[in-house]
């Protein structure tokens, strides 16, 4: 066996990347507990019209954001964790960095918070919360 051969047989490596996570499928795993749904918003926007139910507030812009990351998940960097925005821009972002910091399981829930309301799925308007 030539190097060539070997070199196509050795198992390759492969990054963890972010998959996409439907409004259903986001809302279910959040609530049997299988994946942590966190809610990239500004507390503003909540305040405006909800949340997913039992989304987690952490803001894109906050300094803090791995860090906080890091104590909404229990520094468990295999926990299985969603992001969500209003359209999915920012929560694609939030997914980014959270694999950037070292998580194994991220998702982004496609069409955010609008595909939410539009798929008639459970809204929270208690405070702001992280």
């Amino acid at each position: 066996m030539g190097l060539f051969d070997f070199l196509k047989r050795a198992p390759k490596e492969t990054k963890p990347r972010v998959t996409a996570l439907s409004v259903h499928n986001a809302h279910e795993a959040a609530q049997s507990g299988a994946r942590i749904l966190i809610d990239v918003r500004k507390p503003e926007e909540w305040a405006d019209g909800g949340r997913p139910e039992g989304a987690v507030g952490l803001t894109l812009q906050d300094p803090d954001f791995e860090r906080k990351l890091a104590q909404i998940t229990g520094a468990d960097t295999d926990k299985a964790i969603a992001f969500s925005c209003r359209t999915g821009g920012r929560s694609s972002q939030a997914a980014d960095r959270a694999l950037a910091a070292g998580y194994t399981d991220v998702a982004n829930v496609e069409g955010g918070f609008l595909a939410w309301q539009a798929a008639d799925l459970p809204v929270d308007y208690g405070p702001y919360t992280s």
